[in-house]
């Protein structure tokens, strides 16, 4: 085999090695993205998650920070628990001066 078709080879090895960490879920939320209902964020050790649940009553819903390993979801934050949403149309978004807007 001739030394170019080597390195072509060895290149596209070591290009599939770093495919699982280029398509990765990013654990940061950027001004232009958000989370939408059904989307979730996975923290970067995998212990955590972010995004909208209804713990009872599916007529109200939250965004909310649950464990991610436990059988059972377990709720260790919620933004909106005195006001949730009615419905499944729930948006997260950044803004460019670092605040957030959570609307339905």
């Amino acid at each position: 085999m001739k030394t170019s078709v080597k390195c072509i080879i060895l290149f596209l090895l070591l290009l599939l090695r770093l495919i699982p960490k280029i398509t990765s879920v990013n654990d940061t939320l950027t001004t232009t993205q958000s989370i939408k209902e059904g989307k979730t964020m996975i923290s970067a050790d995998g212990s955590s998650e972010l995004g909208f649940f209804c713990p009872s009553n599916p007529s109200k819903r939250y965004l909310g920070i649950w464990f991610k390993k436990t059988p059972n979801q377990t709720v260790i934050w919620a933004a909106n628990r005195e006001v949730p949403l009615v419905n499944t149309s729930g948006v997260l978004e950044t803004g460019t001066s670092s605040s957030s807007q959570l609307y339905e």
